[in-house]
C-alpha cells in the first residue's frame, strides 16, 4: 500500500516538472532595458491583458520607448476581466482586421487593470477620471497624455462599436506622418 504523502510528494513532483503550479505570484513586467521587439508584440499590445498584479508605470515605460523608437502613439485602455465592454471591443478588433491593422501600424496599446483587486489609482491619478469602462487615454510617443476618449461614443447601442466611428477616432489621434 502507498503512502498518502508518497503519493503527494509524487504530484507536486510532477506538477513541478510540467510547470502547472498555480501561483499567486505578481506577473512579472519586463525591465526597461529589456524592451520587446515590435515584431514580437501581437497586434502591436504590449499589454494585452487586464492583470490586476501588473505595475502600469512600468508598461508605460517600456511602451514610451517602444513608441518612440516606432513613431507611434500610446493607447491605454482601462477596464477588467469583469467588463462586457471591453470584452466586446476586443471582438471588435478581431472582427474588424483593418482597424486592428491600422492601431497596430500607429499605437502601441497597455492595458490597465481597474478591478476590485487592483485600481491602480495611483497610477491614474495623473490622468482625467474615466466615467466608465473600458475608458481610452491617448499618449504622445513620449508619454505626454493627449487625449480621454469616454467609449460610450464610439459604441453601437448593442453590443459592439461603430467601425467608422472608432476608425475616424484612431486616424484623429494617429501621429503625424514623418
Amino acid at each position: 500500500m502507498i503512502r498518502k504523502g508518497y503519493l503527494l510528494s509524487l504530484l507536486l513532483v510532477f506538477m513541478l516538472a510540467c510547470g502547472n503550479i498555480p501561483s499567486s505570484a505578481p506577473s512579472p513586467t519586463l525591465p526597461v532595458q529589456e524592451i520587446v521587439d515590435p515584431s514580437e508584440l501581437p497586434n502591436s499590445a504590449l499589454v494585452d491583458v487586464y492583470d490586476p498584479a501588473r505595475n502600469p508605470a512600468e508598461d508605460l515605460k517600456q511602451a514610451i520607448a517602444l513608441a518612440q523608437k516606432e513613431n507611434k502613439r500610446i493607447i491605454l485602455e482601462l477596464g477588467g476581466d469583469w467588463c462586457i465592454w471591453c470584452k466586446y471591443m476586443d471582438d471588435f478588433y478581431a472582427a474588424h482586421t483593418d482597424i486592428l491593422q491600422y492601431r497596430a501600424e500607429n499605437y502601441v496599446l497597455v492595458k490597465v487593470n481597474v478591478s476590485d483587486e487592483n485600481m491602480n489609482e495611483e497610477f491614474l491619478s495623473q490622468y482625467p477620471p474615466a466615467g466608465g469602462y473600458p475608458h481610452i487615454y491617448i499618449l504622445d510617443g513620449d508619454g505626454t497624455f493627449l487625449h480621454s476618449q469616454d467609449t460610450v461614443e464610439l459604441e453601437d447601442g448593442k453590443d459592439s462599436y461603430v467601425p467608422e466611428v472608432f476608425m475616424t477616432f484612431l486616424q484623429k489621434w494617429a501621429p503625424p506622418a514623418k
